[in-house]
């Protein structure tokens, strides 16, 4: 199997996507590439923040994948939706 490259893009609230300039391989993913409706939890904590505390932590929600973008081989764009944790997420 092919490496693949994985690119994080933002959906903003207008509808306008950014590009999140972070780049996973399919081992973040346990080896699978997430699908429409995925939930990932953004791995980043700043630096001193708790990362057990889920009001540190971004949850990110997989609303459209986009495969080969600017013509790219072996990548795939996330368009994800981003929010903060809640107490309710405290379980993942």
């Amino acid at each position: 199997m092919q490496d693949v490259t994985v690119r994080i893009h933002f959906r903003q609230p207008d509808g306008a996507i950014e590009d999140g300039q972070q780049d996973f391989g399919l081992e973040s993913f346990a080896g699978f590439l997430p699908a429409v409706g995925d939930t990932i939890v953004d791995p980043g904590v700043r630096v001193g923040l708790d990362r057990r505390d889920p009001a540190n932590r971004e949850v990110w929600t997989v609303v459209q994948r986009v495969f080969g973008p600017r013509d790219l081989q072996d990548c795939v764009v996330l368009v994800v939706e981003a929010r903060k944790g809640t107490e309710a997420d405290t379980w993942i």
